[in-house]
């Protein structure tokens, strides 16, 4: 039977942060009309996911689904989400997201007066310990942390850039969008421990350029808990090398010479970066540390291509 909304959460080895989360789902303020569930799709977890999900759903108020899907990825997760819910519209966020209380209610409201096909708010860190300054006062760590702050409501477009755009922790689609455009690719998104990248960019692209609308909502608010492994340098070496390895993964294949199957201009590109960060480094200018996460970034694209040439694929 349709209902009027699922919500559907990835999960993977994060037990006690997705307790919190269905904690907040099930403290929601929805109106009594408003039919909604709670799909959770345990993607391969080791931990105590399954007791989680089944000791949670014997008490709550709203209807919960556990879901295991085997293949590893988030995007994997989230299409088996889309299979197995029943709701008109299906909103996502993630295990470590914490929702407002009016998060849901908020999202079935906007569709409503923005009269589009997927619509997304902002997403507002919720630190576990105090960050460094070097990561609080740049923007764009902070979007690496997939923090969404634009008090700018309005329509996107083709293509989604700058700000405000609509990411994971915060999203909702109506079902038939995914039947005119497909859903999420399964070669973007995080992959068990690997944390590849863009696979709602992708789809909210493909919905745009084929005529769809998505909004951003800057009322619908999700809290995105940061934990203090998060907010080290280490993390974002770890993060930018993932996220131009995910990047490979979905360009087409290499035209024009090769080297050991990666182009030969990004080895000119890698040769500039190196001496564009020993010489920062040298001189401890303040952009030191961007230099060496540029420099991570085509180390991970080198890595990429190496391991699996794109030209035989």
């Amino acid at each position: 039977m349709m209902i009027d909304l699922s919500v559907v959460i990835a999960t993977y080895n994060r037990a006690d942060l997705l307790q919190q989360a269905l904690r907040a789902l099930e403290a929601q303020q929805v109106p009594d009309s408003l039919r909604w569930e709670i799909v959770v799709v345990d993607n391969n977890s080791r931990d105590a996911t399954p007791q989680v999900v089944h000791t949670f759903s014997e008490t709550s108020p709203v209807c919960v689904q556990y879901v295991f899907e085997p293949r590893q990825g988030q995007s994997h997760a989230r299409n088996r989400g889309i299979q197995e819910s029943r709701g008109a519209v299906i909103a996502f966020t993630d295990d470590d997201v914490l929702p407002a209380p009016d998060w849901v209610a908020g999202i079935h409201a906007a569709f409503d007066r923005w009269k589009t096909d997927g619509v997304g708010g902002r997403i507002l860190p919720q630190w576990d310990a105090s960050p460094p300054l070097w990561l609080s006062q740049s923007r764009d760590l902070l979007a690496r942390l997939a923090l969404m702050d634009s008090e700018e409501s309005r329509l996107l477009t083709f293509p989604t850039q700058g700000w405000p755009q609509v990411w994971g922790a915060n999203m909702a689609f109506r079902r038939d969008l995914f039947e005119k455009v497909g859903t999420f690719d399964p070669d973007r998104g995080m992959m068990g421990t690997k944390l590849f990248r863009g696979e709602e960019v992708d789809l909210i692209n493909r919905a745009l350029q084929s005529g769809l609308t998505v909004a951003y909502d800057a009322s619908l608010t999700v809290f995105h808990r940061i934990g203090p492994d998060r907010i080290r340098r280490a993390y974002f070496y770890k993060l930018m090398y993932d996220i131009a390895q995910g990047e490979v993964r979905s360009e087409p294949p290499v035209t024009g010479r090769t080297f050991l199957g990666a182009p030969l201009w990004l080895y000119r590109v890698a040769f500039t970066d190196f001496w564009k960060c020993a010489a920062s480094l040298l001189l401890r200018r303040p952009q030191a540390f961007a230099r060496r996460l540029d420099w991570v970034s085509i180390l991970g694209r080198l890595s990429a291509y190496w391991k699996t040439p794109r030209a035989s694929r």
